[in-house]
């Protein structure tokens, strides 16, 4: 006896009929009886199950049937329950996003035992008027290990749309610390106080965003610079 021999059964100790089922379903006419030739999909097998009241595993292999009930927990049978008042389209809305939070979870799960810690500064830096960075309290940032957070040293949140469309505000970017950049590279620095993401062009400070000026240097400037924008996160 095959999958659509089952289905059968189950319809008609229900006292339905096929087509009333594909239609409740969704399914295309003649759908169900398609399936002995064609396997099925996990979804509309789901949504089969849960409508006729039995396991997937009896409609696919025959397995002595039970109700669903008996073997949810009591979180899984509440899900089920509002599972069960939604629209087709918002069951197809609420599956989407389940398999999605289970991939990202499965995911950050692969993940987790590959990360590193950065120093992160709780200021941002700017991408159009300076902040001061020194001073301000530093936590540890977790990011996944690459080659880049490997070689960053800090990193640092852009406040700002100066950068763009490079960088963007909000951006947490990498940096690798050391005291010069050279001419056409983007560092972190330090202008009288004040901390700033820039291009560094040798006599002044250059944002990649065209409607900023760019800052000049002169003597009377006090400016270091803090490191090299590597990356971001």
């Amino acid at each position: 006896m095959g999958i659509v021999y089952r289905i059968k059964q189950e319809i008609k100790a229900q006292n339905t009929t096929i087509a009333a089922v594909e239609r409740a379903l969704g399914l295309g006419n003649g759908t169900i009886s398609k399936w002995d030739k064609q396997s099925p999909s996990c979804n509309n097998m789901l949504k089969l199950a849960n409508y006729l009241n039995c396991t997937v595993d009896y409609l696919l292999n025959g397995k002595e049937k039970s109700s669903l009930a008996e073997k949810l927990t009591a979180d899984e049978q509440r899900l089920l329950t509002y599972y069960n008042r939604l629209s087709e389209f918002d069951k197809g809305i609420v599956i989407g996003r389940a398999e999605l939070l289970a991939e990202q979870s499965e995911k950050s799960s692969e993940d987790s035992e590959n990360t590193v810690f950065i120093e992160y500064y709780s200021l941002p830096v700017s991408a159009g008027t300076g902040v001061d960075l020194d001073g301000c309290e530093k936590g540890m940032l977790e990011v996944e290990e690459t080659q880049l957070t490997l070689h960053a040293n800090f990193a640092l949140r852009v406040s700002g749309n100066s950068m763009e469309p490079v960088f963007h505000n909000g951006d947490i970017v990498l940096i690798a610390s050391q005291p010069s950049v050279e001419i056409g590279e983007i560092g972190i620095f330090i202008l009288n106080g004040e901390g700033f993401i820039k291009k560094f062009g040798g006599d002044c400070l250059i944002s990649l965003n065209p409607d900023y000026d760019d800052i000049p240097l002169n003597e009377y400037n006090s400016i270091y610079c803090r490191g090299k924008v590597i990356g971001t996160v």
